[in-house]
Order: structure tokens, then C-alpha cells, then sequence
């Protein structure tokens, strides 16, 4: 018998605890966001995954998605690369606010 309270479960779906961004203490959700930046020749890529409350989780996303969008596909990997990373972050991020429907922000 354990004596964790329902509010620290890491499996509960309304559970409590820090959001990895902003240290508060509110319902989070995990999230993966992945950003390509393509440089012609090279390409750099950053991937975010933490878990974040709603706030943080749409600021991210929109970030991840502006970087995306503007900066990803200026090379011949990265054309084909970006459009996979916008779908699987939007993906993400909807699967998210699902998650944290409900949640104080």
C-alpha cells in the first residue's frame, strides 16, 4: 500500500504538479514540440519535451510553430522535414489542451 495522494499521482489525468517552464504548480500534460531552422546547406533542430501547463504549452507551441514557419524551410532537407514537424507539433499541442480541458490557467 502506498501512500501517495491522488493529487501527486503521476498517472492521474487531473494531477497536480510543477510545469517544467514556469514552476508553477497547476495541472500539466507532456508535450513534444520540434522546430527546423534550415540554413541551405545545414539544418539545426531543437525539440522541447516536458511537461507544461496550458499557458506554457500554448506559448511553446506557437514559438515552435513561428520558427517553423519562417525559418524552416530554407533548404532541401528542411523543405521536406518542416511541414512533418508543423502536423506532429499541432498534433501534440491539440492532444494537450484535450488533456488539460478544464484546467485553471
Amino acid at each position: 500500500m502506498t501512500n501517495a495522494t491522488p493529487a501527486f499521482n503521476a498517472t492521474n489525468g487531473n494531477a497536480l504538479a510543477p510545469c517544467q517552464l514556469c514552476r508553477s504548480m497547476r495541472q500539466t500534460a507532456q508535450v513534444k514540440f520540434a522546430r527546423n531552422i534550415g540554413m541551405l546547406v545545414l539544418r539545426q533542430t531543437r525539440r522541447l519535451e516536458a511537461n507544461l501547463c496550458k499557458t506554457c504549452a500554448r506559448k511553446e507551441f506557437w514559438n515552435f510553430q513561428g520558427m517553423n514557419l519562417l525559418l524552416g524551410p530554407w533548404g532541401v532537407i528542411s523543405l521536406i522535414i518542416t511541414p512533418i514537424y508543423l502536423v506532429t507539433n499541432t498534433v501534440n499541442y491539440v492532444a494537450a489542451q484535450r488533456e488539460l480541458k478544464g484546467a485553471v490557467e
